[in-house]
């Protein structure tokens, strides 16, 4: 199904923040972000559960929101370190 342009559906409406990412098309500037991370051929990706207290998780973004990063790659930086991976 075609995504419908809204337009500026946000202007003036506190209540639909953010909906205007559901609906109207992505920016160039998003696809020319998903370039620059480019997989080696030999590099796997695995996905693995991983299971937190919620007030960890909840420092974790903080500190991720701080540091201008997310969850994951604290986590991935954290296991890289600590096992010299």
């Amino acid at each position: 199904m075609a995504k419908k342009n809204l337009g500026d559906i946000e202007d003036n409406n506190k209540n639909l923040g953010g909906v205007s990412a559901l609906f109207n098309s992505p920016s160039k500037e998003s696809s020319t972000k998903e370039d620059k991370q480019v997989i080696q051929p030999d590099e796997e990706i695995v996905t693995y559960p991983l299971r937190l207290k919620k007030s960890s998780l909840k420092a974790l973004k903080i500190l991720g929101a701080q540091r201008g990063v997310t969850v994951r790659e604290l986590i991935l930086s954290l296991v890289e370190k600590e096992y010299e991976v």
